[in-house]
């Protein structure tokens, strides 16, 4: 789907690594393919110290490939082969509507149109486009376009070389994810990582919508800190304990948590319904069905309940295991704990396998 950044595509293989590259942490996760069954075969998280990625932006490759280097030893994976992915802050996506016209007539047509419709310097970016469905009328057809920087697909590139393994796909994470579930055609899906929260629309199974809302786990853990006047990973301990920080009628110790965490999430939910509005004011016929919740910030204790409050959306903590056959040998408690975060590794692992 995506040919200009699939030109890292070198094979099919159906042992693949997926390896998610996020602000805070390095995920990892490796897939074999059994009698047409995908199985979980190793996986980890590293979590990255500070100013190593910053707004999307590999900082310090030389730390970075000695940290998943570390993390790939302790796993022991088996397989060469890797996709990485590329999202948030570091991709551009943009649905474009155009008159109905042949592959060729459209690549011309956007090939001309490039400086209008993304926001970086000529020649300094690979880009791809996909026709996602019909315009609101039948001579017109909706296009997605994509674009990431050469700067930063050949850094990702890079730095899987620089561990010995080979990079056979740069993917989108949307679409990584997307390939985690089972019936989301019709769906909002956020992703709520450290930094920022990835929201996308899908309509007939693709991408129509991709938005970033600067407001991810680490705000969340500010609020606390600030708060409770704790340290950074003392406010972390909180947020990930079983307190029901964010409730409607809290008092007692949290209570003024509570109340700040409200307020950031009075906007959270602000960004995702004007999101909504605005696609299906401009696509009438657009349908959304539910909302699913992924990501390391997702697992936060009472979030999801809170938000379909304010959402008026039944939603869902998505399991991005449940495609996957799962070994005797995993805890699998540890497993569904971390999966949130282990999703968009899941999907690029699973490319490997696709048919």
């Amino acid at each position: 789907m995506w040919k200009k950044i699939e030109r890292f595509l070198l094979k099919k293989t159906s042992n693949t690594i997926g390896i998610d590259i996020g602000t805070g942490a390095i995920k990892v996760v490796e897939i074999v393919w059994t009698k047409e069954q995908p199985v979980l075969k190793n996986f980890g998280i590293q979590t990255l110290p500070p100013k190593v990625i910053e707004d999307g932006r590999i900082i310090n490759s030389n730390l970075l490939s000695d940290i998943l280097s570390k993390l790939l030893a302790t796993i022991k994976i088996s397989s060469k082969h890797v996709v990485v992915a590329v999202g948030g802050r570091g991709m551009f996506a943009r649905e474009l509507v155009f008159p109905v016209m042949t592959q060729e007539e459209l690549q011309e047509a956007i090939k001309w149109d490039l400086e209008k419709y993304i926001p970086y310097a000529p020649e300094s970016y690979y880009f791809d486009f996909s026709i996602v469905g019909k315009g609101d009328i039948e001579t017109e057809i909706k296009v997605l376009l994509v674009a990431a920087p050469h700067e930063l697909i050949n850094s990702l590139t890079t730095i899987i070389r620089s561990v010995d393994l080979v990079p056979v796909a740069v993917d989108v994470e949307p679409m990584a994810l997307y390939r985690t579930f089972i019936n989301a055609e019709n769906a909002i899906i956020i992703d709520i990582g450290k930094m920022i929260s990835q929201v996308t629309i899908f309509q007939n199974g693709s991408p129509a919508v991709i938005r970033n809302i600067p407001i991810g786990g680490e705000r969340m853990t500010e609020v606390i800190m600030e708060v409770e006047e704790l340290t950074d990973t003392e406010a972390e301990q909180v947020k990930q304990g079983q307190f029901d920080l964010i409730n409607e009628d809290m008092t007692g110790k949290y209570a003024e948590v509570n109340q700040q965490l409200k307020l950031l999430l009075t906007e959270f939910c602000r960004d995702i319904r004007r999101t909504a509005e605005y696609y299906q004011l401009q696509n009438n016929a657009a349908i959304i069905d539910k909302m699913y919740i992924t990501g390391g910030g997702s697992k936060m204790s009472n979030l999801i309940p809170y938000l379909a409050t304010q959402l008026d959306l039944p939603i869902v903590l998505h399991d991005p295991l449940e495609k996957l056959e799962i070994p005797a040998s995993f805890d699998k408690n540890h497993l569904q704990q971390i999966a949130p975060q282990l999703s968009t590794a899941i999907g690029l692992s699973l490319r490997g396998g696709e048919r």
